[in-house]
């Protein structure tokens, strides 16, 4: 019997895949100002800004209060998935409010933990309104609760933090990709198992990226028979990306 061999697939922001890897490449926050809690948030008053983490704005709230949050409309029927990064000092309990339609449901998530990342999926209906919000709920003097980096965006797996379609740079894109190939069909999350290169080109799928290669190459997953889709592959210098009118662009239908 053959062995059969499987090609695994990372990305990061450093040569050496250390520096934001992760298997999954990241998809676009469908939620604008999230980098520095711009424009429209609710419950903003008394949360103070204390720094940076992962170039994110932090804001940090030592009172029993509202938490922050922006209510997110659901564009069409589908999976979507909000994550942020949280930390809480001290013995006061950080509860989680999630509100779908004006409705809320709640869960306590624990104290006096270090920074991590919070993630809540839901299935959400054309014209639907949802929102995730963290604070604390009780305080003996000597807690703090802080937060980062919100996201919203489609499908059941948090990817890694990335700004809206608006916002986003080149820069802000992994540069590097890590592959490999063994007998094991579960990628490894050890960024040392993979050979590192410099990406040269990334892949749009209906204006959407969703990979990058450092040749002219690239596998597309998941796409639906008879079904028609547009792929565009841009070219990358450094955090330099090719104009769209200079891109490759064709577009296939899958057989039925």
């Amino acid at each position: 019997m053959a062995v059969k061999n499987y090609l695994h697939t990372a990305y990061a922001y450093s040569a050496d895949g250390t520096d934001g890897f992760t298997t999954v490449y990241p998809n676009l926050n469908l939620i604008d100002g999230t980098r520095d809690f711009s424009g429209d948030w609710w419950n903003f008053d008394g949360w103070e800004t204390d720094g940076t983490y992962k170039g994110l704005t932090v804001k940090k709230r030592t009172d029993i209060s509202s938490g922050l949050l922006k209510t997110f409309t659901a564009p069409k029927n589908g999976v979507y998935t909000n994550s942020i990064y949280i930390k809480a000092s001290g013995d006061g309990i950080v509860r989680r409010w999630v509100n779908k339609n004006w409705s809320d449901t709640t869960s306590d998530i624990g104290s006096n933990f270090d920074w991590r990342i919070e993630t809540y999926t839901v299935t959400l209906k054309a014209g639907d309104t949802f929102h995730v919000r963290y604070e604390l709920i009780s305080n003996s003097g000597n807690s703090e609760i802080s937060v980062a980096g919100y996201k919203v965006e489609e499908g059941s797996v948090a990817t890694p933090y990335m700004p809206s379609k608006s916002e986003v740079t080149t820069a802000d894109w992994p540069k590097y990709l890590g592959t490999y190939v063994d007998t094991n069909p579960t990628s490894s999350i050890e960024p040392s198992k993979y050979v590192w290169d410099e990406m040269k080109y990334r892949v749009y799928l209906d204006g959407t990226p969703v990979g990058g290669s450092k040749l002219l190459s690239f596998d597309l997953e998941n796409l639906k028979a008879g079904t028609s889709y547009n792929v565009q592959v841009s070219q990358i210098n450094g955090n330099i990306e090719s104009d769209k009118s200079e891109s490759i662009t064709f577009k296939t239908t899958l057989q039925k």
